[in-house]
């Protein structure tokens, strides 16, 4: 089954490693370690939601081609750019 929104290669790998992180950080052990007087298990949830925005937005400014500029800071949009890559033959 063909999926509707295709993943790229950098998106499926982002996806894979928040899901690794995710199962690494609910380990069991992790919640009875301490370090820096707070359990490890909630310096590796607060990792968790500090990267996996960060990650998130960088993998979307990737796919877009625009390095960081949207259509309203001048870069053009993904649509239009699509469009304008197609000739006519």
């Amino acid at each position: 089954m063909k999926s509707f929104f295709p993943l790229r290669r950098g998106e499926g790998a982002t996806l894979v490693f928040l899901i690794a992180f995710s199962a690494f950080a609910f380990i069991p052990q992790w919640r009875t370690i301490e370090a820096g007087g707070m359990a490890v298990f909630g310096w590796l949830i607060a990792a968790l939601m500090l990267v996996s925005p960060a990650l998130a937005l960088v993998t979307i400014l990737r796919r877009d081609g625009t390095g960081g500029a949207g259509a309203a800071a001048g870069g053009a949009a993904p649509d239009a750019a699509a469009e304008d890559d197609r000739g006519d033959a």
